[in-house]
């Protein structure tokens, strides 16, 4: 009977971890994603205010624009969004 021969598997480094994530796709997406509900958060905040007394920057701004960014990444990271719904 034969002795089993293997070949020599030769795995080469990818780089970092953090490398690796910002060049992927899915997080390319997550965050153009996240700028466009920012976006529109902050536009919801400049509509929903008084023509009188125009505010372009106060906590109701953030929290819109923080709601915004949760959004736009729920969006892609959601399990549905992944295909495991």
């Amino acid at each position: 009977m034969e002795p089993f021969k293997f070949k020599k598997l030769e795995i080469e480094q990818e780089g970092s971890w953090l490398k690796r994530l910002l060049k992927s796709p899915h997080f390319k997406k997550t965050i153009v994603y996240a700028a466009i509900g920012a976006s529109i958060g902050y536009v919801l905040f400049i509509i929903e205010q008084d023509a009188a007394k125009l505010i372009l920057w106060s906590d109701t701004a953030m929290q819109n624009v923080l709601m915004g960014m949760a959004f736009g990444v729920f969006i892609t990271n959601s399990p549905c969004a992944r295909g495991k719904c």
